[in-house]
């Protein structure tokens, strides 16, 4: 694969901030040929920008900061194109780690896979346990928290927000009402199902109950409540689940009950993780200097998710950094102005640090490519999960 260089700017600058202060002064569009796409990206933002194509739809740009310098990688989506956005996991449940490169390389030809960065944060115990949402087609692997995420639904369109479950179990004596889902909370009535792999802790074990399906025909989502047996590990396998958490004054072990579940707003068919939220509607969220700890906020490597132009582009992220003269990072607010300056009406931060990394695959000789330099001094980090993009048309 050949890389296009489509243009290159000389500027001189300090920070992306005040660099984003001449950005309203015009406006460089990079790739003017018939069917090229139009990038309306202020040549202010980087001292060199240059461009490839790596598949129909998706384009891969690197942007050059000399000064205070920073190096900067933008996948830049048609969502128009043939593309389906795909969260990936290196496991049957939550639990695991594994790197991008090596979640790509898994994928099934028949994906056609064509580039993917690390996604949400994750917890060391479980291990890769994602901390917040991770549904790959449809399926739940870890249920959502109170922070944003970045979602797509069956058609590919994006969405940015919190996720709430919303479940019930009707039982002959009235409905139940439950708010988590692979995220087992000794304060919450919520179900566990296998996808979440992990035993329960000490807090949510107490009280907790199987779920047992009933075979019934038509009836896929009847159960009947059991006692979980003192000797049980607490870990759901199959088709029977636990249910966990407190309430549930109105259950009783042997009682057959209905189960029903979505989230709210809408279900996605693809959802990973994010935090914080750094643009809503085209403007720096207000809250963002208060996001998180100082360090968390302070300059580091950052993988970053937002969307453009209606939802039609997709923009994934990736800023080295911690690397003194070659590429330093950058603050949440500068990452937010960074997006800003892209075009993004919407963004959202996700992992970084030493997980920060993309991978492209070329689509003529299979071979994939790391095409950042990751922090670590081992190079690419094991993660709880990503986000591919792939080259099959919208379910």
């Amino acid at each position: 694969m050949t890389a296009t260089r489509v243009t290159s700017a000389r500027v001189s600058s300090i920070r992306i901030a005040a660099m984003l202060v001449l950005s309203t002064v015009g406006c460089t569009t990079f790739g003017h040929r018939k069917n090229s796409w139009r990038w309306p990206i202020a040549s202010t933002v980087a001292d060199s920008i240059s461009s490839e194509q790596i598949a129909a739809g998706v384009r891969l740009h690197h942007l050059v900061r000399n000064a205070t310098p920073l190096r900067v990688y933008v996948l830049d989506v048609d969502l128009n194109a043939c593309i389906s956005p795909r969260a990936l996991k290196g496991a049957e449940t939550a639990v695991g780690r594994t790197t991008t490169s090596d979640l790509m390389r898994a994928m099934p030809v028949t994906d056609a896979p064509i580039a993917a960065v690390n996604a949400d944060f994750f917890i060391f115990a479980p291990p890769g346990v994602p901390t917040n949402a991770l549904i790959i087609d449809g399926t739940v692997f870890s249920g959502p928290s109170d922070r944003p995420v970045l979602s797509f639904d069956q058609r590919g369109k994006p969405s940015i927000g919190v996720l709430k479950v919303a479940g019930t179990i009707t039982t002959a004596r009235g409905a139940v009402p439950f708010t988590t889902w692979n995220r087992p909370s000794a304060n919450a009535v919520g179900i566990v199902d296998a996808r979440w792999g992990s035993p329960l802790d000490s807090l949510s074990r107490p009280g907790a109950m199987q779920l047992i399906p009933v075979s019934k025909p038509g009836g896929t989502n009847r159960y009947r409540i059991a006692s979980l047996p003192s000797a049980h590990n607490g870990l759901a396998r199959g088709d029977t689940m636990i249910l966990v958490g407190s309430a549930r004054a109105s259950l009783v072990a042997g009682d057959t009950v209905q189960i029903a579940v979505t989230m709210t707003p809408a279900m996605p068919f693809n959802a990973v993780g994010a935090y914080p939220v750094l643009v809503r509607d085209s403007a720096v969220v207000t809250t963002l200097d208060a996001a998180g700890a100082e360090s968390f906020r302070g300059v580091n490597p950052r993988t970053v998710a937002g969307f453009a132009d209606n939802g039609r582009r997709l923009l994934l992220v990736v800023i080295d950094g911690r690397q003194a003269g070659y590429s330093a990072g950058t603050t949440t607010r500068e990452t937010a102005l960074l997006m800003q300056a892209l075009g993004a009406r919407e963004a959202v931060n996700l992992d970084g640090g030493g997980s920060t990394v993309m991978v492209v695959r070329d689509a003529i000789t299979g071979v994939q490519r790391v095409v950042n330099k990751p922090s670590d001094a081992v190079g690419e980090r094991p993660v709880g999960d990503a986000l591919a993009i792939t080259g099959r048309c919208h379910h």
